[in-house]
Order: structure tokens, then sequence, then C-alpha cells
């Protein structure tokens, strides 16, 4: 169990890092830890033994970033659970398609969880049903966002649903849109896998192979040689810099893809970068 503790409570539980998944739920509280939400327990056996029975009784929903099994798996188990200690949480999901599904949320619907608003950002890519959930809070200004598997640190999902166009939209419109630039370089990233060291070696092989070529990216290589968890770590600010998904109109990445000229659209960029990654 890995806990990162702010006024903002944020709880990361690695889930099938044994089996090679390095999956994170996350349990997101308010100050008083009064009210939380229970974000992606896709395995049961592996969740519910890091609650306490007090933050057990204060869970208010279950949340789904999208459908996947391994992010979605352990919503009836873990509902059922606290059904019997008296706790009903709601289950809210991109779509119905999520086990036990109860609330489906609009594109920018807000909720209240104690002192903690959030919104749901709609990202379809992923999946069709892929949410981001940013949260805000209003008396210290701290905030974060979990992207499931639409933005990982220095990297993106794959586009099992959708296209490089609707990737661009999701990473470059709805995310930087939703939580407003203003608030980029505060906000903390919590993606749904631990995948920093895979993408930052895809990002140094194929765009900036050399030290000095990209500064942002130097100071993340270092980190991850450092460190096994990178969640909760890094700001939408800091993608900006480094993230090649987040960068489609850097000479760099257009480079990388072939597009020497600059005259690919965003989207042809978009699926070439993912292309390459897929075949790293």
């Amino acid at each position: 169990m890995l806990r990162q503790v702010r006024k903002m409570h944020v709880k990361a539980i690695k889930m099938r890092w044994l089996t090679g998944g390095v999956n994170y739920s996350y349990l997101l509280s308010s100050q008083d830890k009064a009210h939380s939400w229970l974000i992606d327990p896709a395995e049961a056996v592996e969740v519910l033994p890091e609650l306490d029975e007090e933050e057990m009784k204060c869970i208010e929903a279950i949340v789904n970033t999208h459908h996947h099994y391994d992010h979605s798996g352990g919503n009836v188990a873990i509902a059922a659970a606290l059904k019997k200690k008296g706790i009903s949480p709601a289950v809210i999901c991109g779509s119905r398609v999520s086990p036990g599904a109860t609330e489906i949320p609009d594109h920018l619907q807000e909720y209240q969880l104690g002192n903690l608003k959030i919104k749901c950002i709609r990202t379809p890519c992923h999946t069709q049903d892929s949410v981001c959930y940013f949260a805000k809070d209003a008396d210290t200004g701290e905030q974060c966002i979990f992207t499931g598997d639409t933005l990982f640190t220095a990297g993106c999902g794959r586009f099992f649903e959708g296209t490089g166009e609707e990737m661009d939209q999701a990473l470059n419109r709805r995310i930087l849109d939703g939580v407003s630039e203003p608030n980029w370089d505060t906000t903390k990233v919590y993606p749904g896998h631990e995948y920093t060291k895979s993408n930052v070696d895809f990002v140094r092989r194929a765009i900036y192979q050399n030290p000095g070529d990209n500064a942002a990216l130097d100071k993340l290589e270092l980190f991850c040689r450092k460190n096994e968890v990178s969640t909760g770590h890094f700001t939408l600010k800091d993608e900006l810099e480094y993230n090649p998904f987040m960068r489609l109109d850097d000479p760099s990445v257009r480079d990388a893809v072939g597009d020497t000229a600059g005259s690919m659209t965003r989207a042809h960029v978009m699926d070439k970068l993912r292309k390459m990654k897929n075949s790293m």
C-alpha cells in the first residue's frame, strides 16, 4: 500500500502489481475524511484489506474511469462488502457497461464531496465511456485529476475504441479546457497504471534522444531511476513539457513521426506516435 496524504487526502492502493498490471485504485477523501470516493477498485481482494473501518464507512461512491475489467471488475464485490456494513454507495461510471453502474455523469457534470468539488470530464478514445475526474479543494486550492487510461505520466492509453483525433481532443482540449489553464501547474495527475518508466524510455528513444533536448524529461527520467511510484508527483503543466502526445506541434515530435515539413494534421501525428509506442 502507498499513502500520499495532503489536506486533500489521496490514498493510492496498488493492484495487480504481481501479475504485471501495475494498476492503481484511489481513495479520495475530503479534509475531514468524512466523505470519500473509491476510484477504480478492480480487485476487491487487494483493495478491501487496505481500507480500515473508518475509511469504509465514509465511501459515498464507487467510481470508474472506464469499463475495462482492470478498472471496474471489483464494483459488485466491493458494493456487496460495504452493504454488509450498512453502507450503500452510488456506482458512478461512464456507461452501463461497468458492472453495477447506478449513475452516468454528463460531460462537465459536477459533484460535491464534502469540501471537494469534482468535475467529470468525458474523454472518449481509449474507451468511449472514459471519464476523468478533476477534484478541487476550494479552501486550500489543492487540485488533482484521476485520468484512468486516458492520460499517463509521459504517455496516453491505446486507442481501443477511438481515433487519434479523439485522443487529441481528450488530452489537449477536454482535459486542459476542463481543468482550465490557471490550474494546470497545481493539478496533480493520478493515472490508472504505473507506466511512467516505460513511457520515459519510449520518449527518450524516439523523440528527445539526448540529455539536454528536453530538460523536463531529464528530470522525470532521473526521478524514475530513484522511485518506483510516480503517481501524484507530477502536474498537467509537467505533462505539457515532456509528454509527446500533448506536444503534437513540437518540431521534435513531428520529426520523430517523419513529418519534417510540418504538414501532417494533429490527428495524423497522434496516430503515428501511438503506432510507434505500440511497436516498442
